[in-house]
């Protein structure tokens, strides 16, 4: 039974699977089964093992309809959203990430971020890159400044609370068309988050300009516009691991 909600879990939710393990394991912390008695100790006579028998039975179905129930909440929420105040305890202050650069996976140590007012996480490769709040904005940039021929690389995270993800997004690759020579049409994306993209660069030299931006819905009646900006020789380092941040994100609930 426990395999079979293990599995469940593991199958049906829409998290990604570092999130499900963390919450399987929450689950099996506050499972409370009677452990099985090592061989050889003396056999019981028929009455206690009926006795024992039917309260296993009994805390087998009381843990099984928890699981179920708390597995039941887990699989109803929304796409982006955490267990409230739980959710902290299942978002590890720092962990290792799996990232691949350049057709090579490497593993990353990445650090949480949580902003408490805007109620989402992140995590971010604390290894190559620092975050700072600017302007209301948290901004993932490289720790050390670039050389100055070098365009600026960073991942910029902003809400804003009274429009929605489709109007932001339609905004936002208009502001492009007169910063940016080809400006690419606005995608409804699931990876690696539900929302939507559109995708920049201004020329195809190594130092071309690249920006890709994202919006999603912020579980109210707003949306967070996240911001990637990098150069085309970039698209492979840079890029892919701002993705791969990004696949971190976490909208949190009230």
């Amino acid at each position: 039974m426990e395999r079979n909600l293990k599995e469940r879990l593991l199958e049906e939710s829409r998290y990604d699977d570092n999130v499900k393990e963390d919450i399987w394991r929450e689950l099996e912390a506050r499972l409370d089964l009677e452990p099985v008695a090592p061989a050889g100790l003396p056999k019981r006579n028929r009455k206690q093992r009926r006795s024992t028998k039917m309260r296993t039975v009994r805390i087998t179905a009381t843990v099984a309809a928890a699981a179920l129930l708390a597995i039941g909440v887990f699989l109803a929420m929304p796409a982006g959203t955490a267990f409230m105040k739980d959710a902290k305890n299942w978002f590890a202050p720092q962990k290792k990430v799996e990232v691949e650069v350049e057709g090579e996976k490497e593993q990353t140590d990445q650090q949480l971020h949580q902003n408490e007012e805007s109620r989402y996480v992140i995590y971010y490769d604390k290894e190559r890159y620092k975050l700072v709040q600017q302007d209301g904005k948290d901004v993932v940039t490289t720790k050390e400044p670039l050389p100055a021929q070098y365009p600026e690389v960073s991942l910029t995270i902003e809400q804003n609370k009274d429009v929605s993800p489709e109007e932001l997004i339609k905004r936002l690759s208009e502001s492009l068309a007169g910063q940016y020579a080809q400006v690419g049409e606005v995608e409804k994306v699931t990876e690696p988050f539900e929302g939507y993209r559109v995708r920049a660069s201004d020329g195809k030299k190594w130092d071309s300009k690249v920006i890709v931006l994202y919006t999603t819905a912020n579980g109210k009646q707003g949306s967070f516009a996240l911001t990637e900006k990098y150069f085309l020789e970039a698209s492979e380092g840079h890029g892919a691991r701002f993705e791969q941040m990004l696949k971190q994100f976490r909208v949190l609930d009230e």
